[in-house]
């Protein structure tokens, strides 16, 4: 059998290549997989990406349908998506989404409810809800725990507190159970010169980061997105408090932090001058890398500090307008590669899984399985690329002490009071 993992040179990779694939002259119209011998899936160019190819390969092994896979960049991949969605070109037999882009893929009515390409399909028991992440309710124009169905998690990132277990005994230090015990042990570490960084924030894009604090102090974005009332809440204690608790977490860390995005803020762990970071589950893969990290096998992993982890999930979900038969065969893949047998395999192979059923000795995924039940949703909403148009630059500007808390306050109150007029989401 062929190998299929092909990487997008450019904007027409897919188009130019889609259309028959996987169809045949007089092809049924009843949801029949057994017509289909080709599936068009894409990918993202991540560090999961090989894990994700070897289920692929298993799958062909298994079923003899060959997988057609190709990775884009990850900006690549939403424009891919969202244009073959558009123009109904019917270019993936899947659609795979970032959690930051379910609300706009929902919303626009890019992916089909999974009941209308399996009528009696039910959640998995041991499948993680992720807060949500696969449900869409479309009267609040939100996805809620009890939603409907549009998509199935597959790669299940969440905020893990990620600390140096070597610097930790030395200094007799206790894992922290919330923000201030991080802080506490940040200047001890500090005060010892045992590291240069207490903790490191991703001030470049904050507004992800900031959530998880944001919702351990009992604070929201919005009034109540689950009942959709988008009125943005930022001129509010609870708000002001995170704010503050995120500077102070900036303050014992590197500076500028303003200038530091995910890679940095792995790179400055693998480093070796840094004891301590939020990161995602996926992240143990570089620092547990001795070619790449000068702490592997010297990284604890626990629950987060203060006890809201955020997701940052990757789904997948039917097209609008596939042809039942080519619906039917991708719900199939979707079952297959969520299930308890394959989620095994891949958490074997270094995946992260999505799945609590799963048994394996990675700290990390412990973490993931043990923090399923504390999770929250990620900015999950139709208007999330121009809400972190405002959320990004004012919270990286607080964070590098450009302006101060109540500047900030009010550029993110007014900022997001005009996205969610001009998305048309006020109340």
């Amino acid at each position: 059998m062929r190998k299929s993992m092909r990487f997008a040179a450019g904007v027409s990779a897919v188009v130019l290549t889609i259309g028959v694939a996987g169809c045949t002259a007089g092809e049924p119209e009843d949801g029949d997989a057994s017509s289909v011998t080709e599936l068009n899936l894409p990918a993202v160019e991540a560090p999961w990406l090989g894990g994700y190819q070897a289920m692929v390969d298993l799958y062909e092994e298994e079923t003899g349908i060959t997988v057609n896979l190709t990775a884009f960049p990850f900006d690549g991949l939403r424009t891919q998506e969202a244009n073959a969605a558009q123009s109904g070109s019917n270019a993936f037999d899947l659609l795979l989404i970032n959690e930051q882009w379910v609300g706009q893929f929902y919303d626009n009515g890019w992916v089909q409810p999974v009941a209308d390409v399996k009528p009696d399909f039910e959640w998995d028991e041991g499948l993680i809800q992720f807060d949500g992440i696969g449900r869409w309710d479309p009267d609040a124009r939100a996805t809620t725990p009890d939603g409907e169905v549009y998509s199935l998690p597959i790669n299940g990132n969440i905020h893990e507190f990620m600390y140096r277990t070597d610097l930790y005994d030395q200094l007799g230090l206790d894992v922290p159970a919330d923000w201030e015990g991080v802080i506490d042990n940040a200047e001890a570490a500090r005060s010892a010169g045992a590291a240069s960084n207490g903790y490191v924030v991703r001030g470049k894009t904050p507004s992800y980061d900031f959530s998880a604090v944001l919702y351990s102090y009992d604070g929201a974005w919005f009034a109540d997105e689950s009942g959709g009332d988008y009125t943005p809440t930022i001129d509010t204690d609870e708000f002001r408090e995170a704010l503050e608790m995120f500077k102070a977490l900036a303050d014992v860390g590197p500076a500028a932090p303003q200038t530091i995005a995910q890679a940095e803020a792995i790179s400055l762990m693998q480093g070796g001058d840094t004891l301590q970071a939020t990161l995602v589950t996926a992240s143990s893969v570089p620092l547990e890398d001795p070619a790449a990290s000068l702490i592997a096998g010297k990284v604890g992993y626990a629950a987060l500090p203060g006890g809201t982890p955020v997701s940052g999930v990757w789904t997948m979900g039917v097209p609008v307008g596939l042809p039942a038969d080519r619906a039917a065969a991708a719900m199939d893949f979707l079952q297959w590669l969520t299930s308890q047998e394959t989620m095994q395999a891949w958490a074997d192979a270094g995946g992260v899984t999505t799945r609590t059923d799963v048994s394996s000795d990675r700290p990390e995924l412990q973490v993931l399985i043990e923090s399923a039940d504390a999770i929250r949703g990620g900015l999950r909403y139709p208007f999330t690329p121009a809400m972190l148009e405002v959320t990004d630059p004012a919270l990286g500007l607080y964070l590098s002490g450009d302006v101060d808390l109540e500047a900030t306050i009010t550029a993110i109150q007014s900022g997001l009071d005009r996205v969610v007029e001009e998305a048309g989401f006020s109340q």
